[in-house]
């Protein structure tokens, strides 16, 4: 198919060249083309020159251009062109760009003859297929191409190949086939892109290469220009539409002022600034062009205007000064205003307050004053101004200056006077400021007296201070030292004395404390209600409320209370002499178990049935868990009865008696405070009993009495024991009773005040008659050679009955037994005998 092309073409030259040899102008001259250059990508400028005297001034020229090693015809055109023997010139704008491929060109004239003329000879421009590369390149690469046009991409590959597609925005296009080693794209109406650009790339192995495809600029929308100061002009504008191009692809926008000044505008495509001039001066007329510019082509716009009309004044700077409840703004003008009259205006945000004021303009700089009242303490607010020539339209705000209001500062101000242990005033007092992050530098504390103009001033850093209570102290003036001055001073009046009062008590509950109080006739500047954090127990950290004069109540919350703490609230009622003391109220949140315990005697009166205690304990002690309502008096001895309570009412009653108590027994006395909550520690003491020795008197001597009457009744029948041996009564061991002894060890021996003993026993007396048959003999186990005889018992002679206390009985006759039967029983009888641990005998049965 080449081979054919080529065949074709070298006929088709050769006929025309016989052809021009044989028409009648073969003396018609032939264009010399004397340059191609590529003007860019896509156009090739063309200069060639025609040699002939006395030519036609108007020539037709035909003009063909060829493409690739075997010229393709790719375009041609007819161009006329004037002045014989000139370098004409052409531009030609091909679609496939020059650095792909060879492009050649000829031309002959077709004018001013009855045939036309001879081809010139072909002129080629190389394109960069000619050039050894290892590589595949790309072209159009880097490149703007404009919105809307058909542009071919082509691939120059390093040796002969074949592809059927390439890729353009991620899109397949069909290759077309330039030369053995060029393949090329057609794209239509290409679209235009962002400020990244389309991908193009020949296969899968090429690199990608990107293009822009922008547009030409638009005609300026609004063009206007205007002036603040009369001595610098600007000029503003608008764009239809956003361009896509930056940095050096940019627009470029150029002012003309007049035909010998030109301004170069930096500006940015996306949101124009103004681009100014300098006034000339005397100059009242202008008339301004405005130039656009980018790779794609120009536009420009004209504007004509009146420099007077277009006066916009602008303030130059705009200052508050702040203060509490007003500030002032102060408006600066500056420019060549001489002649004009001029107005400016403020505006706050928020209240929307607006002022104006009219002033003659003038060359120098001008201060426009406005006071914005009332205002709000520590209150941001914003305000703005804006100035305007009369009859012109306003000019622009000036940017938005936000300013806050200085704080409010109130100093609540409060004294705690104490007599003890040294006469002093205490002043606290708490800063309230509108701003909470004020800063306080010092406070100044200023004491006057009474009955002198001397005041003593003096700075301290902290909210409290402890001056010395002197008689003719006055009134107590503070006052906080922040950065814009001094404060509003706050005044109290110190009394020349305390009144004690009686106190209340209260009850909290679970929301707090609702303290009321009766009302103060002269109380006419309010009431005040002091007390203390932690309570009454020193240190204090002293908290107080200020209420109006027509209020006798004031509730506190709970979550600023402890439970078991005693609190103590003073209302105090202000009048001109100061504030004065007006009740007293001491109350718990809430009551709890007493901690301390009371402190027991440890030499009670003791009797031998009561015991009589004596304890001490400060009910009145502030640091109590609640209010003392009584004691609790637990009493316990050792016996299975347990224990019993007492209750003791009355506070201040510090002493109890126990009676109904058993002689010389121990017990033990658990006495414990309590509250309404209950009862706290016991206080345990064990004391005993004393003796009753009248008792014991009496339970020593009725044995004795007992005694002496059985002895008398036994001497009646002293005949009837004279024949028994001495030695027959030695078991009874009975021994006289050693009254020079102590009587209490007496009684422990005999053990007759044991509770278990008994409480009464019979002492008989018998009638004995001897038996006529036999006597028994009864052996003692003692000395067995010692016998005696025992008569039998008849009847008795005598009946005793008494109460007696651990008495033990032993009988001296025994029953007729036989005699190994009385020789055991009385073995067994003399047993128990000697078992007993007594040394005396109390009683004997006969």
């Amino acid at each position: 198919m080449i081979l054919y092309r080529t065949l074709l073409i070298t006929v088709s030259i050769l006929f025309e060249n016989a052809k021009g040899l044989n028409s009648p102008s073969d003396t018609v001259a032939v264009p010399d083309v004397a340059e191609l250059q590529a003007l860019d990508m896509w156009r090739l400028g063309v200069k060639w020159r025609m040699d002939q005297n006395g030519g036609q001034r108007n020539q037709t020229f035909e003009i063909q251009v060829g493409r690739a090693t075997n010229v393709d015809i790719v375009e041609s055109m007819n161009v006329s062109r004037g002045s014989p023997g000139a370098v004409h010139t052409l531009v030609w704008t091909s679609q496939l760009p020059l650095n792909c491929v060879n492009h050649s060109v000829r031309i002959r004239l077709i004018s001013g003859a009855s045939a036309p003329g001879s081809w010139s000879s072909w002129k080629t421009f190389y394109g960069e297929m000619n050039l050894a590369h290892n590589e595949i390149k790309m072209f159009p690469h880097d490149q703007v191409l404009r919105e809307g046009s058909t542009v071919m991409f082509c691939c120059i590959y390093p040796k002969e190949t074949h592809i059927t597609s390439m890729v353009f925005g991620n899109a397949h296009y069909k290759a077309i086939n330039i030369s053995p080693r060029v393949k090329a794209i057609r794209v239509e109406n290409i679209k235009a892109t962002n400020s990244f650009g389309v991908n193009f790339y020949c296969d899968s192995k090429s690199n990608v290469t990107y293009n822009l495809v922008s547009f030409p600029p638009e005609k300026p929308l609004n063009f206007t220009c205007e002036t603040e100061d009369m001595r610098h002009a600007y000029c503003l504008w608008k764009i239809h539409r956003a361009p896509n191009l930056e940095g050096d692809q940019r627009r470029k926008y150029t002012l003309l002022v007049s035909d010998s000044v030109s301004v170069d505008c930096d500006v940015e495509d996306t949101d124009p600034a103004p681009c100014g001039f300098d006034v000339i001066q005397q100059q009242m007329t202008y008339n301004i062009t405005l130039l656009v510019t980018n790779s794609l082509g120009q536009e420009s716009e004209t504007y004509i205007f009146n420099i007077t009309d277009r006066v916009f004044p602008v303030p130059e700077h705009l200052e508050v000064n702040v203060g509490v409840f007003d500030s002032l703004v102060i408006l600066q003008l500056k420019g060549s205003f001489q002649g004009l009259l001029l107005k400016c205006q403020t505006e706050l945000k928020p209240g929307g307050i607006i002022q104006d004021l009219d002033k003659n303009g003038s060359d120098s700089m001008q201060s426009y004053a406005f006071r914005l009242q009332p205002l709000k303490p520590s209150t941001l607010y914003s305000v703005k101004g804006r100035c305007a020539v009369q009859g012109n339209n306003w000019g622009r705000w000036t940017t938005e200056r936000q300013f806050c209001t200085e704080p409010l500062v109130t100093i609540d101000l409060w004294r705690q006077i104490r007599d003890h242990p040294n006469h002093t005033v205490t002043l606290l007092w708490k800063t309230v400021s509108s701003d909470s992050e004020l800063y306080i530098e010092v406070y100044e504390v200023c004491v006057s007296y009474r009955n002198t103009e001397m005041s003593v001033c003096t700075n301290v850093t902290q909210t409290q201070v402890k001056l010395t209570k002197e008689i003719n102290i006055s009134d107590i003036t503070v006052r906080a030292v922040v950065q814009s001055g001094l404060s509003e001073p706050a005044r109290i009046t110190i009394p020349a004395a305390e009144s004690m009062l009686q106190e209340m008590r209260i009850m909290g509950n679970e929301e707090g404390f609702q303290l009321t109080w009766t009302r103060d006739s002269a109380a006419t500047c309010g009431y005040t209600v002091d007390w203390c954090m932690l309570g009454i127990a020193l240190p204090c950290n002293l908290q107080w409320r200020k209420v109006p004069a027509n209020q006798t109540y004031l509730n506190l919350n709970a979550e600023d209370f402890k439970a078991g703490v005693q609190y103590a609230f003073e209302i105090y009622g202000c009048s001109a002499e100061g504030h004065r003391r007006h009740e007293k109220q001491i109350g718990y949140l809430k009551e709890q178990k007493p901690s301390q315990r009371p402190t027991l005697d440890s030499n009670p009166d003791i009797t031998w049935s009561s015991v009589k205690l004596k304890w001490s304990f400060n009910e009145k002690d502030p640091s109590h868990a609640g209010f003392i309502t009584g004691y609790v008096l637990t009493i316990q001895d050792y016996s299975e009865a347990g224990s019993d309570l007492k209750s003791v009412d009355d506070i201040h009653n510090k002493s109890w008696t126990v009676g109904g108590l058993e002689e010389d027994r121990p017990y033990t006395f658990q006495l414990a405070a309590c509250t309404s909550a209950g009862c706290g520690p016991k206080t345990s003491a064990t004391f005993r009993t004393r003796q009753n020795y009248y008792l014991l008197t009496v339970k020593v001597l009725v044995p004795l009495l007992v005694l002496v009457c059985c002895c008398v009744c036994l001497w009646s029948y002293r005949n009837l024991t004279r024949g028994f041996p001495k030695e027959s009564f030695g078991f009874l061991h009975i021994k006289a009773l050693d009254l020079d002894e102590n009587l209490y060890e007496a009684s422990e021996k005999i053990r007759t005040l044991m509770i278990e003993d008994c409480e009464w026993c019979d002492v008989e007396i018998l009638d004995v008659q001897p038996m006529p048959t036999a006597n028994t003999r009864l052996t003692s186990t003692e000395d067995p050679s010692r016998s005696f005889l025992t008569p039998k018992v008849t009847k008795p002679s005598c009946h005793l009955t008494t109460d007696l206390t651990n008495f033990t009985y032993v009988s001296s006759v025994q029953p007729d037994l036989p005699s190994d039967e009385q020789q055991t029983e009385a073995t067994n009888q003399e047993s128990e005998i000697s078992g007993f641990s007594s040394d005396y005998v109390t009683s004997v049965a006969t």
